[in-house]
C-alpha cells in the first residue's frame, strides 16, 4: 500500500470518527416523540345533552401484602396499572409479573404511577404468601402492592370493572395474563398483553406498555398547561 493511499485512509477514518457522531446527534436531536391519544374502553354511555358517561373502576376493599386495608382510592391522583395473577402459578405469572416490575422499576420516582397486583385465588394466597411473593420481586410498596381480597368481589371486579377474562365468565378459576392502564379518572385507557416468546418480544411488549404510560403522562401535562 502507498503511502499517500494509507494517508487517504487514515484521514477517512477520522473523518468518519467526527462526522457520523454528528449526524447522529443531528438526526437524533429532530426525532421527536409523537404523542398517541389513547381510547377510553369499556361500554360507554351517550346522554340526551350529548355528554357521555365512560365505563370507569368502582371501589374494591383489597388487603396489601403488609395486611393493610386497602382500596381505590389509595391510588386517586396516580396512573394505575392492574394485574391479576395467583402465587403457585408455574410460568404465566412469573412471566408476566417480571415483566411488569421491569415497567414498575422504571417509574420508580415517578409517585404518580402505580402498580397493583391481585390474586385471583384468594383462599390459598394469605398476606404472608403475598408478602413473600413481593419479596421474590423486590417490590417496593410505594410503586407496586400486591392484594388480596374476597374471591367473588374480585371476580366481579376483575370481569365487570377491568374487562379481564371475559371469555372465563362464570368459572370458578379465572386467568389473565394482560396488564389495565387506569387513569386519574379511574377509566381504563389501555389492555395490554405481557408475555413474549423471545427476549425481543418480550422488550417490544415492555416499549408498548411505557409507551402508553408516556401517552398518559403527556395528556396531564398538556390538560395542565391549558388551563
Amino acid at each position: 500500500m502507498s503511502f499517500k493511499k494509507s494517508k487517504y485512509i487514515k484521514v477517512a477514518a477520522f473523518a468518519a470518527l467526527i462526522i457520523l457522531p454528528a449526524l447522529g446527534i443531528f438526526f437524533f436531536g429532530n426525532l421527536s416523540w409523537v404523542h398517541k391519544e389513547l381510547p377510553i374502553l369499556g361500554e360507554t354511555v351517550q346522554n340526551p345533552d350529548g355528554t357521555k358517561e365512560y365505563h370507569t373502576i368502582s371501589d374494591i376493599v383489597l388487603i396489601n401484602q403488609h395486611g393493610k386495608k386497602i382500596s381505590l382510592t389509595d391510588f386517586d391522583s396516580s396512573i394505575l396499572l392492574v394485574n391479576i395473577f395467583f402465587a403457585t402459578c408455574p410460568q404465566v405469572c412469573p412471566e408476566m409479573n417480571k415483566q411488569i416490575q421491569s415497567v414498575a422499576e422504571g417509574y420508580i420516582r415517578e409517585e404518580n404511577i402505580r402498580f397493583l397486583t391481585v390474586t385471583i385465588d384468594p383462599e390459598s394466597d394469605s398476606v404472608p404468601v403475598l408478602a413473600k411473593y413481593a419479596q421474590a420481586y423486590t417490590a417496593d410498596l410505594n410503586k407496586r402492592t400486591f392484594a388480596t381480597g374476597n374471591k367473588k368481589e374480585i371476580y366481579d371486579w376483575v370481569f365487570n370493572d377491568l374487562l379481564l377474562a371475559t371469555e372465563q365468565r362464570g368459572s370458578n378459576f379465572i386467568h389473565d395474563d394482560k396488564v389495565v392502564i387506569i387513569d386519574m379518572n379511574h377509566r381504563i385507557r389501555s389492555i395490554l398483553p405481557t408475555r413474549g416468546k423471545t427476549n425481543t418480544e418480550r422488550l417490544e411488549l415492555i416499549r408498548h406498555i411505557k409507551d402508553d404510560i408516556e401517552n398518559l403522562k403527556y395528556e396531564y401535562r398538556k390538560q395542565a398547561m391549558d388551563k
